[in-house]
């Protein structure tokens, strides 16, 4: 079990890059604009894991490395708000998601320059947690009552929106108390088991995610779409010839 423990950081950042590996598989599908805005977040998250392997692992340099997980938890942040702003039908609300950005990088800026020593940007990760949060129930809530054309599983938006759920439920708990807690050894431990299966989760959700095949003029096949091909005699039985 110590063994697993141990082994989970270097599991999680493995799965960090799956989602790049994907979409190199399905290139093909990349053909809608939020999937070209995911293939530039996989991209840097994929840069951010060798930047960790880096400098946590083979320079062991924190200043540079929290350096760059605060640079990343800014462009994060920025990109999925985007990729939201797409298919959120609120006006005010998408602005919100849009410049929000704005706001989210002063924060970043202002935390890390009253930050006495290089670590974790608990603030603006909290922060964001909390946004997304409430941005995607808002999100799934208008969903609801729209008419679909399709099932919502089978969208990429659905899929994504799931795992970055998951990911900022299961994770905002747990900065609530990593600030005042994180020296603590135990807590230590499970910091890195939630952590670690709760990115792992995400990751594997998006993956499944990049599968999702959709059309980039996004123009859904109805029931109008199916009847053209149909026999309008189907519908007139009078009108069918008996033999």
């Amino acid at each position: 079990m110590l063994n697993i423990i141990q082994n989970l950081p270097y599991i999680n950042l493995f799965t960090e890059v799956l989602p790049f590996i994907f979409l190199l598989i399905f290139n093909k599908r990349i053909k809608t604009r939020d999937k070209r805005i995911f293939f530039i977040y996989a991209s840097l998250t994929t840069l951010l894991v060798l930047f960790v392997i880096l400098f946590r692992y083979i320079y062991t340099d924190k200043e540079s490395y929290f350096l760059i997980a605060r640079i990343h938890t800014f462009i994060e942040f920025s990109l999925i708000a985007y990729i939201f702003s797409l298919f959120i039908k609120s006006n005010n609300l998408k602005k919100i998601a849009l410049f929000s950005a704005i706001s989210f990088f002063i924060l970043c800026t202002t935390d890390y320059f009253f930050s006495k020593t290089p670590s974790i940007a608990f603030i603006p990760l909290l922060t964001e947690c909390l946004f997304f949060i409430l941005l995607i129930i808002y999100f799934f809530f208008e969903k609801l009552k729209q008419d679909a054309n399709e099932p919502l599983f089978n969208t990429f938006i659905f899929w994504f929106a799931v795992a970055f759920l998951i990911n900022f439920s299961g994770n905002f708990l747990l900065f609530v108390y990593s600030e005042t807690s994180i020296k603590d050894t135990d807590f230590k431990t499970n910091y890195i088991i939630i952590y670690s299966t709760v990115t792992i989760l995400k990751n594997i959700l998006l993956c499944i995610a990049v599968t999702m095949k959709e059309n980039p003029n996004g123009k859904k096949n109805n029931g109008n779409e199916l009847l053209k091909d149909m026999n309008p005699a189907i519908f007139n039985p009078t009108k069918i010839e008996t033999y």
